[in-house]
């Protein structure tokens, strides 16, 4: 999919009716991911441009810098090169205030549609911790299981900075280890010692298991929300 540039509204201005196609183009191509359950990265960007579309509007001004300029003249001594904006006509920003009342209703309305795919999708996962948890559980293992599949994915997770940005308000990375079957012999904590005597850097790992009912896409969803579920784990 062809990603929205954060400054679309900018790019091509003279031509209202094509940014309006472009908008769509992409929205559809977001509806499409959402219908598949793929979440990531289009639901942060969705905010992202919706926040931006809002500021704009809130204070088209101070965008002006955004806009092409112009040498208007040089004056001086010294030399001092003033600039002149090359929006000039009212008839712009009325065209520019018609995109975004265009665009803000869409990418809100999509916005609540992911969004609410999220929480859905959140609470339809369940997060246990395998075994006796560290007193501190910032690193460890993750076990991504769906309960119609005998495969388990293992993941290294760590937790580091605090950052509004991030689900869960906590910077969660996560590495794949390798992946295995689960069985009556091989259960969650025989997975979890095997990896204990594997990897002797981690003699007393935190570990969860993040259960789903359902297959999902692991890179755009799963791991995404299992991101906030530990960080909240952690807290």
């Amino acid at each position: 999919m062809k990603k929205l540039q954060p400054d679309w509204f900018t790019q091509n201005w003279l031509d209202a009716e094509y940014q309006k196609y472009v908008v769509m183009a992409y929205l559809q191509a977001v509806q499409t991911n959402f219908t598949e359950q793929k979440l990531w990265p289009d639901l942060p960007e969705l905010r992202n441009h919706y926040d931006a579309g809002i500021r704009f509007s809130r204070g088209k001004g101070t965008l002006n810098a955004a806009f092409p300029k112009r040498i208007s003249r040089v004056t001086g001594p010294p030399p001092r090169i003033e600039y002149k904006s090359e929006v000039t006509d009212s008839a712009f920003m009325v065209e520019m205030d018609a995109i975004m009342e265009f665009a803000l209703p869409r990418f809100q309305s999509m916005l609540t549609e992911g969004q609410q795919r999220w929480e859905d999708i959140a609470r339809s996962l369940t997060l246990t911790p395998v075994g006796v948890l560290p007193l501190r559980p910032e690193e460890g293992y993750l076990l991504i299981h769906a309960t119609n599949q005998s495969e388990t994915q293992i993941y290294y997770f760590s937790l580091s900075l605090y950052s509004e940005q991030e689900p869960g308000g906590r910077v969660v990375k996560l590495n794949f280890v390798e992946a295995v079957r689960k069985s009556l012999v091989n259960t969650f904590e025989n997975i979890k010692l095997d990896l204990i005597r594997r990897y002797s850097h981690l003699p007393n790992p935190a570990t969860f298991m993040l259960e789903s009912q359902r297959t999902y896409p692991v890179q755009e969803t799963l791991l995404p929300i299992a991101r906030q579920l530990l960080a909240q784990a952690a807290a």
